[in-house]
Parts: structure tokens; sequence; C-alpha cells
């Protein structure tokens, strides 16, 4: 065995060129294999990202619409919702106009009972004629319906000889 390393050696010290020359053609054809490796993996690397981005693209096209989409409704939503906030103070506002009036109206009849009260017990002849009954041509009046008037004649919306 230690004759055959040292013939082995032998050929190759006698031979260094030829070996050299074989060990620079076996680094150049791994380099090249590495290179076309490299190369080829690169491409598919890069194309496989620009599939990546043209989807994302698509998608980030997607969502830029509905978020469009989503603003232009909230939009909508807050000149709504203005919109009842300002008709709400409207409303507000006329109720407790109602309220005030219909206050002062209560008061006002409150007020109005008192004094017939008062004057019923204080006169008697208030209190005879408020005891007596309303005659028909004067009830129209006080309850706002159409009165019966003259013959062929029509005051207040009536027909001639309507009756109460």
């Amino acid at each position: 065995m230690t004759s055959l390393l040292s013939s082995g050696w032998a050929f190759v010290t006698s031979k260094a060129r030829l070996v050299l020359e074989y060990g620079l053609i076996i680094a150049v054809v791994a380099l090249g294999s590495w290179s076309v490796a490299t190369w080829w993996q690169n491409r598919e690397t890069v194309r496989g990202l620009t599939d990546n981005v043209t989807d994302l693209s698509g998608r980030l096209g997607g969502v830029s619409a509905d978020l469009k989409a989503a603003v232009a409704a909230n939009k909508d939503q807050d000149t709504a919702i203005a919109e009842l906030k300002r008709l709400q103070g409207i409303d507000s506002k006329a109720l407790n106009d109602l309220q005030g009036e219909l206050s002062k109206a209560d008061t006002k009849a409150a007020t109005v009972r008192q004094k017939i009260a008062e004057l019923e017990k204080s006169n008697a002849d208030a209190k005879a004629l408020l005891d007596t009954a309303v005659p028909p041509a004067l009830g129209c009046v006080l309850d706002g319906t159409p009165c019966s008037g003259p013959p062929g004649g029509h005051p207040n919306g009536g027909g001639p000889g309507q009756a109460r």
C-alpha cells in the first residue's frame, strides 16, 4: 500500500501541470454550474415575487375601492346625522314653544274659571245667567259649528234652516 501511494505521488509530482489544469477545469465547470443554478433560482424567485406583487397590487386596489366607498358612506351618514340634529333642534324648539303656549292657555283657563266661580259666589244675577241654557243661535258661535241664519242666507258656512 505504501508503494501504491508513493507511485501515485510520483505520478502527481511528475505531471503536476496536468493535475493543476484538470483541477482548474473542474473548478471552472463547478463555478459555471453553481452560477447557472443560482441564476435559475433567482429567476424563479423574481418571477414569484412579481406574481406576489401583482396579486397584492390587485388586492390593494380592491381595498382602496372599499375604503373609498366606506369613506363616502361615512360622509353621507355624517350629513344625514347633521340634518337629523338640525331637525331635532327645530322639533325641540317647536315642542318647547307649544308647551309654553299650553301652559299659558291652562293658566288663562284656570284664571277664567276662578273669576267665574267668584262671580257666581258674589253675584246672584250672574249665577242665574250662567245657569241658563245657551240659545242655539249663540251656541254655534261658542263651539265653532256652522250657524243657521236667515232664510236664503248662509252665514258662517251653514245652510238655511239648519237645526242645531
